[in-house]
This record gives structure tokens, sequence and C-alpha cells, in this order.
């Protein structure tokens, strides 16, 4: 599978219950939409659906790998750290970009998974949560 970032190939990271698929050039991560659901889900976010964002009818994504459908941005966060990921709206893969580069196994690119959708969903952990 070729990297909708840059058109490298990407390499898969296998885990117990996912694999998502890392571009080694550009730190992008491609993840199948169960697994994120079923990722956001066991750490008490809400599905996919629920994370809300805005759709950017203007962006340019390029395609999905699998399925050679455009991807579709949807934008989140607040002004001062927006957020971005891409979607196929044909097989629900979903594409963050570059900040995943240093996610070595599924774990390290799950807790940035984490990471990146309580940002983008506005439910970051207080300093009294942590």
């Amino acid at each position: 599978m070729n990297c909708p970032g840059c058109n490298a190939e990407m390499t898969d990271l296998e885990g117990d219950h996912e694999t998502l698929r890392e571009c080694k050039e550009c730190g992008g991560l491609w993840v199948n939409v169960a697994d994120l659901n079923r990722i956001l889900l066991h750490n008490n976010l809400p599905g996919l659906e629920g994370q809300g964002g805005k759709m950017d009818a203007d962006a340019l994504t390029g395609q999905c790998p699998d399925c050679q459908v455009d991807l579709v941005r949807y934008v989140g966060g607040d002004r001062h750290h927006p957020l971005q990921f891409d979607t196929c709206e044909s097989c629900g893969g979903i594409f963050l970009e570059s900040e995943f580069a240093d996610a070595t196994d599924t774990a390290a690119a799950e807790k940035k998974i984490i990471e990146f959708f309580r940002a983008f969903s506005g439910k970051q952990k207080t300093k009294a949560a942590i």
C-alpha cells in the first residue's frame, strides 16, 4: 500500500487486534475505521462519528490507498492547535499525517492516536485528571 501523503510504500505495525500502516518517509499513519473505533472506545473516547470536526471541502488530500477513492479532510481541535485527518468515504480508512513519525510499534501508535483524538475532539485531560 502506498502512502496517500507522499506515495511511499507503507509498512505494517501489527498488534494484538489491529493492523496499522506507517509511512517511514512522511510519518503518516493509515488505520482501518473499525480498528480506530475500537481504540477510541477502549480509551473512553467517542467513536469516530462522535469526534466532531468540520469537513474541509476545498482540501486536496489525495486518494485512498485501498480503493482509490478521493479522501475527505476533517478539521478539528482548537484555534491554537488545529488538527486534521483524512478519511475515505468508501472504505472508512483514516490517514493521520506526520505526527506519528516516532511510533515504532502499535502500542506507541495507539498512544499517539488517543492523544490526537482527545485534542481533535477537545477532550484533553486536565492536569487534575492526569
